[in-house]
């Protein structure tokens, strides 16, 4: 669609501005990419002779439960185990490591205790998969073969490595930190049952003190909230769960994900609204396009801005219901409104938003000038792949042709003269294929439109 207006330069990059909205509104929320991180028990081991299209640890059970419940996730990582039960099967859990090989794999994509080189360049493991959660549960093998597994724990510098990820990528990324479990009685000296409970111990005062800090952390305590009898009932042998077991872990994965996890609100396409010059439009029930996981439609709140000169006289009731009133009874147009919806939070905080636009088309009730639209351009095709036409009014007006890439910046500009040709091309194979806005200053007036680069 192309928009007319005054060509006003503030008013234009309002506009550029708009279309950048747009394109991205009435789209399905993402789904929330999910790392397991940490050793065997991450991988799902139970016994030697699986093989592991079999093994699926906690990892199946838990998209079950998320899926159920209406959560879209796509589990990340560079491992995969269980492909038998689930496609979804990747992870980053990987047999024997400890927390220095934890380190060393978010640092470099590098698996110290096999010698692999897993990504290829050595580059930051979490820019590769850029997970919204992470589930870690990781000590195990440490108090299995260090003495000093809990003094000289490195969860803390793994935590560092996740900030300084959310640093560059300026992605939030919540960590559910499992206080891990303990061991298979019988619960002896030396059977680093009480080391264990230390160590979780150390876990939870520095995970409490970082989220003091303001890091999004979650502990989980599977050590004591999983339920697990650490007994044949739900271990395998010492240190892994058995099928019930994992059960348990994606119970409590799965609980502590639902209560302190907030997904956003999605919002179907609210279609434009039409109403005449001078009237109020009918009542829009925002109700009827609002969907969230933790929130009913009625504890959502809206907002609206309009872009670019406000036209509108807009009203939103406690019903959520939206009537707009031209300001100027003279007044005809396009208006375009983005509204926004946001959430109630998690514990009142933690608030997440979604936003749709929508054009109001107030039409004129006087009869409209036959010769008005002979100036009107046209640009095609959309999607274009090397070139565009732009088709302009019979005359001998210079015409300013720019486009503009997604962040507003301009990557091509053409005068056109004499546009007595049916149409004047414009080649466009040296650019990047993406959404694009282009503007048309002829005479007092610009056209703004949005089209496809393809190759």
């Amino acid at each position: 669609m192309i928009t007319r207006m005054e060509c006003k330069d503030s008013f234009l990059i309002s506009l550029i501005f708009c279309f950048l909205i747009c394109s991205n509104v009435g789209q399905a929320q993402d789904p929330i990419k999910i790392m397991p991180l940490g050793n065997s028990i991450t991988w799902g081991y139970t016994e030697e002779s699986i093989p592991e299209d079999l093994i699926r640890g906690y990892r199946y059970d838990l998209k079950v439960l998320l899926t159920t419940s209406g959560y879209g996730i796509d589990f990340v990582g560079s491992q995969c185990s269980g492909s038998t039960y689930f496609n979804d099967c990747q992870h980053a859990g990987i047999g024997g490591f400890r927390d220095q090989y934890v380190v060393r794999l978010l640092t470099d994509g590098y698996d110290e205790r096999n010698g692999v080189q897993i990504l290829v360049p050595p580059r930051p493991y979490l820019d590769e998969y850029n997970p919204d959660i992470i589930l870690l549960h990781i000590g195990t093998n440490d108090i299995s073969h260090e003495t000093d597994a809990v003094e000289n724990q490195q969860v803390f510098a793994i935590l560092n490595l996740i900030d300084q990820y959310e640093i560059r990528s300026g992605r939030e990324v919540t960590v559910f930190l499992a206080l891990i479990i303990n061991r298979k009685k019988p619960w002896v000296a030396g059977s680093g049952a009480a080391t264990t409970s230390e160590f979780n111990d150390v876990i939870r005062q520095m995970a409490l003190t970082r989220i003091a800090n303001g890091d999004k952390i979650v502990i989980v305590d599977m050590e004591h909230d999983a339920g697990f009898l650490y007994d044949a009932t739900d271990m395998i042998d010492i240190v892994h769960p058995n099928a019930l077991g994992y059960q348990k872990m994606a119970t409590l994965w799965y609980t502590s994900i639902v209560n302190n996890y907030n997904t956003p609100p999605v919002i179907s396409p609210i279609p434009d609204q039409d109403l005449e010059q001078g009237s109020t439009s009918d009542a829009l029930l925002l109700d009827n396009y609002i969907s969230d996981l933790q929130d009913p439609v009625e504890d959502i709140t809206w907002s609206y801005e309009q872009v670019g000169i406000a036209e509108l006289d807009i009203a939103i009731d406690p019903n959520r219901r939206v009537t707009v009133t031209p300001l100027n009874a003279e007044w005809y147009g396009k208006q375009t409104v983005v509204f926004t919806a946001t959430d109630k939070g998690i514990n009142d905080n933690d608030f997440k938003s979604a936003t749709d636009t929508v054009i109001y088309n107030v039409s004129r009730l006087t009869p409209i000038d036959e010769t008005e639209g002979q100036n009107e351009v046209t640009v095609y095709p959309d999607p274009s792949t090397g070139q565009l036409i732009v088709v302009a009014p019979d005359n001998n007006e210079i015409i300013d042709f720019t486009l503009y890439d997604i962040t507003g910046r301009p990557v091509l500009n053409k005068s056109i003269y004499n546009s007595h040709e049916p149409g004047v091309f414009i080649r466009t194979g040296n650019l990047v294929p993406g959404i694009y806005i282009y503007t048309i200053i002829m005479n007092t007036e610009t056209y703004t439109g949005k089209l496809l680069l393809g190759r």
